[in-house]
């Protein structure tokens, strides 16, 4: 294989098999003076000097990494042939052979068919183990440091010539002369790209975009990475002052919803909108929390008070509601001046609040009792009593219900879609006798997250449920009547099951895939549970292009083989069974 490269420069196989096996002996030298280093005795000079040509050597491999990404990609490293990759991959895990000669550098063997990876991000991840962010954050980076600008429009190009400069050149610099952070760099390099727009408005635009350039390399050289992300910043705000405000381009490259993983207990979401979509949210919120208002939005499961007297939205046991001074409203009779509320414990009512039963006589019908018309103590929407008696959750407590209520009847479905077999719901599995409350083990989510048995059998009061019998591997035994066809019954007995995909690695849930024969129709398979599996889209067609190999091994489906890969023992998706795999859960030797 061979690929147009700048004028000047060395190319062909041999070459390109030398540079190879420079980099395997690299590799071998580095782990070799790792552990001379290991039994050293290191004192404060020595320390801080291999730090630094650690850092170095990182910084190195980082841009080194980009470098061959870009090269990768271009070269559609996706459809390399399966026993092809598996030997690139064996020569990279062990590269003595190929550091001494011995073993020859893989001729390049492509699919003709279907590729075994969708794209390079999915090919690094199974073949270098990273995780999704990282092999975007690696393909961007490349984009932005490593590939060549597009040519100016109209600006002639001559065959053979050098594919020019990446579009931020002393960035690219940066990171090859290790000067500064790779990884930093490129952030910081997407984050120009969104400014593009802005900076190519001015008349200065080229020597603008240098200084910038130039800036954020001094800065990440000679300062720790959050100096250049304030570098960038104050450019931002100088465009802005200057005639250059926010594009609508750039609004819309950093909007979304990205979760941010849990802390504490709760889930993190960072949500970035336009002010459009803000203003939306904020009427939406306003709605809920105005404290004039009744309306109040269904308490979500997790607010909800459970029957030990605790839960969010309640006060901690040494808490006591704090005193607060009333809202003053000259307009409203009887005010006459703010008042304070005195006693702590002494819980107001919101105006529209009916009055409390103590306070109404005998045979009175709750229409009839008269609702307070002036706030004059602690709000319910701040410190008020519990949901059982009132409603002690904080604005931003009601604003996330109201969006929880809001959500939950967007996804109230009737029908069952075609692909995945399950209504769009909320799903949990349990086991019976944790749903009846004699025993506290926690269930499994439709996403593979545990939540606890005292939710679940909160949720189960307003949900829907569906009995199914599992056996000790957690094989349907019985789903409450015999079902023939991959009907709806029994693509949910398959999705309660597999509850994803049920490749190992996929994160791809029960609800957005489909139904698969483990023993083909047209070869005698039967439409049953125990012949059935759930598989997304492209691990459903990799399986129907021979990639993958399923079988049903005691009414549970497992990967028994892979393309490219030698056989070993049957796999299961632990990502959709955790308890497995914290159980020590080792799958059982496959045999003919």
């Amino acid at each position: 294989m061979t690929t147009t490269a700048p004028t000047g420069t060395p190319r062909g196989q041999a070459s390109t098999d030398t540079a190879i096996r420079h980099l395997a002996d690299a590799v071998l030298a580095l782990r070799a003076a790792q552990e001379r280093l290991a039994a050293a005795d290191l004192d404060a000079a020595s320390a801080a000097l291999v730090l630094g040509l650690y850092e170095q050597g990182n910084r190195a491999v980082a841009f080194g990494q980009l470098r061959t990404v870009f090269a990768a990609d271009a070269a559609g490293v996706n459809r390399l042939d399966p026993e092809t990759a598996a030997e690139v991959d064996a020569l990279a895990a062990d590269p003595r052979e190929l550091a001494a000669g011995t073993a020859p550098i893989p001729v390049e063997a492509m699919c003709q068919g279907m590729a075994p990876h969708r794209t390079t991000a999915a090919w690094m991840q199974s073949h270098l183990h990273i995780s999704a962010t990282e092999a975007r954050r690696r393909l961007a980076g490349a984009r932005l440091l490593v590939a060549p600008a597009p040519p100016a429009p109209g600006a002639a190009t001559e065959p053979g010539s050098a594919p020019g400069f990446p579009a931020f050149p002393i960035l690219a610099r940066a990171a090859a002369d290790g000067s500064a952070d790779v990884g930093t760099l490129a952030q910081l390099a997407g984050k120009l790209e969104s400014m593009g727009p802005r900076i190519a408005a001015r008349p200065d635009a080229a020597n603008l975009a240098e200084a910038i350039e130039r800036d954020l390399a001094r800065e990440l050289g000679t300062n720790e990475p959050q100096h250049g992300h304030k570098a960038l910043a104050d450019w931002g705000a100088y465009l802005a002052e200057n005639g250059a405000p926010v594009t609508d381009e750039e609004i819309i490259a950093r909007r979304g919803m990205f979760f941010k993983g849990n802390r504490g207990g709760c889930d993190e979401y960072l949500l970035r909108c336009d002010p459009i979509d803000s203003e939306a949210i904020r009427a939406f919120g306003e709605a809920w929390t105005n404290p004039r208002s009744a309306k109040l939005p269904p308490a979500s499961a997790s607010s909800t008070r459970n029957t030990t007297g605790t839960g969010i939205g309640a006060p901690e046991p040494d808490e006591q509601p704090a005193a607060r001074e009333s809202v003053h409203n000259p307009d409203t009779p009887g005010n006459h001046a703010p008042t304070e509320t005195t006693d702590p414990g002494t819980a107001a009512s919101p105006a529209g609040a009916p009055a409390p039963a103590w306070a109404l006589a005998p045979g009175t019908e709750p229409a009839d009792a008269p609702r307070s018309a002036w706030d004059c103590g602690p709000a319910a929407n701040e410190n008020g009593p519990s949901l059982e008696g009132g409603d002690r959750r904080t604005s931003p407590q009601l604003l996330l219900d109201g969006i929880i209520a809001a959500i939950g009847g967007a996804l109230e479905g009737t029908g069952v879609p075609e692909s995945g077999g399950m209504r769009i719901r909320i799903g949990v599995l349990i086991g019976y006798r944790a749903l009846l409350g004699q025993c506290e083990d926690a269930g499994i989510t439709d996403h593979g997250r545990p939540i606890s048995a005292v939710n679940i059998r909160r949720l189960a009061c307003n949900g829907d449920l569906l009995p199914a019998l599992l056996g000790e591997e957690g094989e349907i035994l019985d789903l409450g009547r015999e079902v023939r066809g991959f009907s709806p019954a029994q693509r949910k007995a398959i999705a309660i099951r597999d509850r994803g995909c049920v490749i190992p690695g996929c994160r791809r849930p029960a609800s957005t895939n489909e139904a698969h024969h483990v023993k083909p129709w047209v070869n005698g398979g039967l439409t049953s549970v125990d012949n059935g599996c759930n598989l997304c889209l492209e691990h459903h067609l990799q399986v129907h292009a021979g990639l993958i190999t399923l079988k049903m091994v005691n009414g549970i489906p497992y990967v028994i083989a892979r393309a490219g890969q030698p056989r070993g023992d049957p796999e299961r998706n632990l990502y959709w069974h955790p308890e497995l795999r914290t159980a020590g859960y080792t799958p059982p030797m496959f045999t003919d």
